[in-house]
């Protein structure tokens, strides 16, 4: 079957057959951040079938925005060149688009996913940390899992590390602050968001779990990319 086009020689047609069709914009994004796995592509995007993400991997390879290589998916230049795009339009969505979510859009473990990368871990000390979420509208529970040496990745499952700092929130309220809706301290006044732990510690939350703007998560390429804790 021929590909879709637009029947224009107009570079947005082009672009918007590339990346126009559903999930592709998303499967970027996933492959800009640094997850370069199928699962840790498909972890991002827990709505999408398997068979649509790898179709949508299929076409960028074909179009050269992309190669796999040992079963690993690493952006190409033209690629990487999509990054400002990509990330821009996530800052003017931010901007002028962005509402509260709604419930169908809110789930703890995506927000785990997508904001773990993305907190400030430069205050913490030299050593291990352990953050452990709890949600009072969800029982899974989350560790954040601080190291010197590779930055803070993700457990769904208890490590078996000492606690640290526990923090205690909702769903909603922590995906408003990790889109930079509102900002930890206050949030923290209100009485949305609870610490416990020493003092030494607590006190760095509100800053540790800050995200400046939503597209720090990817906005260069030096930026932490997602994952998933391996002991």
């Amino acid at each position: 079957m021929a590909a879709k086009t637009y029947g224009q020689y107009c570079p947005i047609a082009k672009a918007s057959e590339v990346l126009g069709e559903r999930w592709s914009f998303l499967v970027m994004r996933e492959l800009l951040i640094g997850s370069h796995k199928f699962n840790d592509i498909a972890r991002g995007l827990p709505e999408m079938s398997r068979t649509l993400l790898t179709k949508r991997l299929r076409q960028f390879e074909a179009v050269g925005l992309l190669e796999r290589v040992k079963g690993e998916y690493f952006l190409t230049p033209a690629g990487e060149d999509l990054r400002a795009i990509v990330f821009g339009l996530g800052d003017w969505t931010a901007r002028w688009m962005l509402s509260d979510p709604t419930p169908e859009e809110l789930d703890s473990e995506k927000a785990m996913w997508w904001g773990h990368s993305r907190i400030d871990t430069s205050p913490l000390p030299d050593r291990r940390v352990v953050i452990e979420f709890h949600f009072s509208d969800d029982q899974r529970r989350y560790w954040i899992v601080v190291e010197p040496a590779l930055g803070a990745s993700i457990c769904l499952h208890d490590p078996g590390f000492e606690v640290d700092v526990t923090v205690r929130t909702d769903v909603a309220t922590l995906c408003a602050l990790w889109q930079g809706r509102g900002t930890v301290a206050a949030a923290q006044r209100g009485g949305r968001v609870t610490f416990e732990g020493p003092r030494t510690l607590t006190r760095l939350m509100p800053r540790v779990l800050s995200i400046s703007h939503p597209s720090v998560m990817g906005a260069s390429p030096e930026a932490p990319r997602p994952r998933i804790y391996a002991g």
